[in-house]
Formats: structure tokens, C-alpha cells, sequence
């Protein structure tokens, strides 16, 4: 049987995540090409809207580089690549917010987030098992409900840790390859 080479290496979830990332911005697919370098005549070899179509199909033969991806996730101010590949791996994505401007305020309301994703959660719950059988929609929705309620308490807990635990003191002397050391060593 023959390899699909092209869903091996650029899977649908990835695709629909970049092609979600692209829909957010408020241009759309008009809007990308800048954040990537528009092709123009000082940019011969720039983006177009037709390559980025042509890298997001499903059965193309060319790919869409996680470089851009990441360009436009930023631009976008979403994290759907981010969580896409966080999920991929069995894991949750937990963005680190600018501690700078956080107080008790932030912090509490982080975590009234956490709880009303939770609520929605538990409501998801008692919605899918009313007849007794969670099918696969349900459990579409449920697993997308846990996941935004773990990412929320995983966010509002860095956040107290970060604002409110002391910084750890490591002592990594101990950790030194015998090169590093044999460096400090002078020789008369």
C-alpha cells in the first residue's frame, strides 16, 4: 500500500489550524501575503493569496512552512497553531501572559475564566450523557471543553507562581561537563 507522503508531513489538523489562523486576521487571505512579504515588483519572489491556497491543500504537492505560520499566529494574536500541535502531542498549550501590568485583580479574574470554562465543561457533560450515549460529536465537544478549562487553570496557576513565588537560586556548578572545567584551569 502506498504512503500518503503529503498527510504524513502536512497533517489536515495542522492545515485546518493554519487555514483558521488565516481567517482571523482581519483581512483574511488578502491581509497574509503582507505579513509574509507581498510579491510586487521590489519582491518578485514574494506571497501571493493563490500560494497560500496552493500550500493549504489537503492533496498538493507543495507545503506550508511553520515559519509562516507562526508569523501570521502572531500576527492574528490566536494561538490555534499552538494549540493544534499541543494537542497533536497529547499536550495542552498554555500561553505565558506579559507579567509586567498583572495584579490580584488579573489574577482573580484569570481564574473566574477557569471556573466559568469548567461550568461549560460540566454542562457539556450533562448535555452529551442526557440519552445515555456520548457519540462522536459530543465527545468532539467535550474534549474541547477540557481542554479549554485545563489550559485556563494551567494559566491562571503560572501566573500565581510567577507573580507570587520567589524565584528559584540554582546552583549549577555541579552540572559542568569536565571540558568546561578543565577551561578554568591555567597552566603556568
Amino acid at each position: 500500500m502506498k504512503q500518503n507522503w503529503q498527510a504524513e508531513k502536512q497533517p489536515a489538523w495542522l492545515v485546518a489550524a493554519i487555514r483558521k489562523t488565516i481567517s482571523s486576521l482581519p483581512g483574511g487571505y488578502d491581509e497574509a501575503p503582507e505579513w509574509l512579504g507581498k510579491k510586487d515588483t521590489d519582491n518578485p519572489s514574494g506571497v501571493t493569496t493563490q500560494s497560500l491556497y496552493n500550500r493549504l491543500r489537503t492533496d498538493g504537492d507543495q507545503l506550508f512552512p511553520l515559519g509562516w505560520a507562526m508569523v501570521l499566529q502572531q500576527a492574528s494574536g490566536n494561538h490555534f497553531i499552538a494549540n493544534a500541535v499541543a494537542k497533536a502531542s497529547g499536550g495542552i498549550f498554555v500561553p505565558q501572559p506579559d507579567i509586567g501590568d498583572i495584579d490580584n485583580d488579573d489574577i482573580n479574574n484569570r481564574l473566574m475564566e477557569a471556573l466559568s470554562a469548567i461550568g461549560e465543561y460540566c454542562e457539556c457533560i450533562k448535555e452529551s450523557i442526557a440519552d445515555g450515549e456520548v457519540d462522536e460529536s459530543e465527545r468532539e465537544k467535550i474534549e474541547e471543553r477540557l481542554y479549554l478549562a485545563s489550559a485556563k487553570l494551567q494559566e491562571h496557576a503560572s501566573l500565581v507562581y510567577r507573580v507570587f513565588c520567589r524565584p528559584e537560586k540554582v546552583d549549577a556548578s555541579d552540572m559542568r561537563s569536565e571540558a568546561s572545567v578543565a577551561n578554568n584551569l591555567s597552566v603556568e
